[in-house]
């Protein structure tokens, strides 16, 4: 898996399913089992593939990781900029893959908004490591809404290099 090459780019037209199915498992194996049942059903009805043609319509940047042929990873960035949504295959994670598609998506947000400052995530418990290993810092308390347990994190945004 590590020797095979990875290809960054945004999502296309009719591949929304694979990208659902991706964050779906993920988010059921690491971060549902953590949530009460409202919560799991509030962030499922937040992912589906008519939601995500919707959100793109409103300007959300959605991108993957390909790798061999197959859907490793997925992120989605809305207006703010606030990054939605970012899950690595099990087998993909803490390999780069993640920050990688990060660095990419800040690199197609800052030619929309040359004057970036900073991204917003509203972490799950569980991956706060993962957003600080990219350099996010921890911006609040740890909130709860309609059952989603989060931490507000924010990213500096350096114009030269991508990030802090």
């Amino acid at each position: 898996m590590a020797d095979q090459v990875i290809e960054l780019r945004a999502l296309a037209l009719g591949q929304e399913a694979g990208a659902c199915e991706l964050v779906r498992r993920v988010f059921t194996r690491f971060v549902a089992p953590q949530f009460p049942p409202e919560g799991v059903e509030e962030f499922l009805s937040y992912v589906n593939p008519q939601a995500l043609v919707e959100r793109r319509t409103q300007g959300n940047l959605q991108m993957a990781a390909w790798a061999g042929g197959e859907m490793a990873a997925y992120l989605e960035m809305r207006e703010g900029p606030h990054l939605a949504l970012l899950f690595v295959d099990p087998n993909r994670q803490r390999q780069g893959l993640g920050k990688r598609l990060l660095a990419r998506a800040l690199e197609l947000w800052g030619r929309r908004e040359p004057k970036l400052e900073r991204v917003t995530v509203n972490s799950s418990p569980n991956a706060m490591a993962a957003y600080q290993s990219m350099g996010f810092e921890a911006h609040g308390e740890l909130q709860s809404k309609n059952g989603i347990s989060f931490m507000p994190m924010h990213l500096a945004v350096d114009q030269g290099r991508g990030h802090n």
